[in-house]
């Protein structure tokens, strides 16, 4: 998430001191109002030539975001960053934290470096008046808690904050936003029917153009898909995801339109259309390696999968290896040594897994109980884990996956 496109555009001009070429900061915004980046990339180059301020060095790392050039955006906001810092304005400069936070996570993967950066920003916003750039935050935050560290409570308590913030100020873009990781996070913890609603509520407000920032309407769609395929509804799935592959195509969103083929191609592999799955894998994963590499390792999580479910073994455990503690390449892993025979391998990794995972985490946890009931199946053991399943059946789990889940268990309660 950002704090919208158009909204940093106008703070770049707004704030534009009188040294500064007027003419060439609001060349650049106009651009970037246009979804012109190159041209918003020179205009702001040519302003800095004159004289560099914090408003410039900021409009060109935005610029630069969009074209996914990683150096320039490291450079022109850490930079942008240390010059508002210097003249004292302590929002700007926690508004540069987060971008750079989020930098750090999707460029690099430095998940202990974007944590600090967030925190810096925190400490920054700490007593000053609701603004914009504490929803951002507050969005930034609920996502790591909620997909890096699977603590969906936490993530739940930060959205919440962030649709305060929206609706204190009048900022529905992030309300909205607030809104959609507020839903995800419900469905994760197993109230699926009412964050689906919630999901579905900001889905109407897109549709009805209530939203103007390009960037938040794809992640909205976005957190509507990844909380579609938790819990296997497919079907709403497969509708979103192609409102945002056209969305993203429009605007030149890269890196989003990578992170929703990864999305769709899982869908795919549930509907048995593996070449379209791993037509949309290996693209996503290929454009992600370019414009976002810290992104990548779902992708090739997810082509582990594939690889698992086509048989090719060799290749999913290298793949999984390449994805390192992804939840995805986890219970991948635990798979794999069912598919080699080996339910006690496979019973243990899926009990690492959950191990891993909070209590309220109900709908990852539910499908690595549903892998650890059929490695179980025919064991004494089996009848504590299917104890333990039922309050996923019931709360984490969508139709799809308790019909699932019902099949196994029978099975699995019977003493071996």
């Amino acid at each position: 998430m950002i704090a919208g496109i158009t909204e940093a555009a106008d703070i770049i001009a707004l704030t534009v001191p009188p040294t500064q070429s007027l003419d060439d900061v609001n060349a650049g915004r106009v651009a970037l109002d246009a979804g012109a980046w190159q041209q918003a990339q020179h205009a702001f180059e040519r302003g800095l030539a004159i004289e560099e301020t914090p408003e410039a060095l900021e409009g060109l790392g935005l610029a630069a975001w969009w074209l996914d050039l990683a150096e320039v955006v490291f450079d022109s906001r850490e930079r942008a960053y240390r010059a508002y810092r210097s003249r004292g304005d302590q929002i700007s400069a926690a508004r540069l934290a987060v971008w750079l936070a989020w930098d750090s996570s999707a460029f690099r993967g430095e998940e202990a470096v974007a944590n600090g950066w967030l925190q810096r920003a925190r400490r920054l916003l700490d007593g000053q008046p609701d603004s914009p750039e504490h929803a951002f935050m507050a969005e930034r935050a609920a996502v790591f808690a909620l997909l890096d560290e699977g603590n969906p409570e936490e993530a739940e308590t930060l959205a919440a904050e962030a649709i305060r913030v929206g609706q204190t100020i009048g900022a529905v873009d992030h309300e909205m936003v607030g809104r959609a990781l507020h839903g995800f996070a419900r469905v994760t913890t197993g109230r699926v029917t009412d964050g689906l609603r919630e999901l579905d509520e900001v889905s109407a407000a897109i549709l009805a153009g209530e939203l103007s920032d390009r960037v938040l309407i794809g992640l909205a769609g976005c957190y509507l898909i990844a909380a579609c395929d938790r819990v296997r509804d497919h079907g709403r799935a497969v509708q979103w995801c192609d409102r945002i592959k056209e969305y993203s195509r429009k605007w030149g969103l890269k890196p989003l339109f990578a992170v929703c083929r990864t999305q769709y191609a899982s869908v795919c592999m549930w509907r048995g259309a593996w070449e379209e799955a791993e037509r949309e894998l290996t693209n996503a994963c290929d454009e992600l390696a370019i414009c976002r590499p810290g992104m990548k390792t779902e992708g090739l999580a997810r082509l582990g999968e594939l690889r698992r479910r086509q048989g090719r073994l060799e290749e999913a455990a290298s793949l999984f290896d390449r994805s390192g503690a992804h939840p995805i390449a986890s219970l991948g892993r635990a798979a794999m040594a069912l598919d080699h025979g080996d339910p006690r391998s496979a019973a243990e990794l899926a009990e690492r897994h959950l191990r891993r995972l909070p209590a309220k985490n109900r709908t990852e946890r539910a499908a690595a109980l549903e892998l650890l009931i059929r490695a179980q199946a025919g064991s004494g053991r089996a009848g504590i884990w299917t104890a333990r399943a039922r309050p996923s059946m019931s709360s984490g789990a969508s139709p799809q996956m308790r019909r699932r889940l019902r099949l196994e268990l029978p099975q699995a309660s019977r003493p071996g």
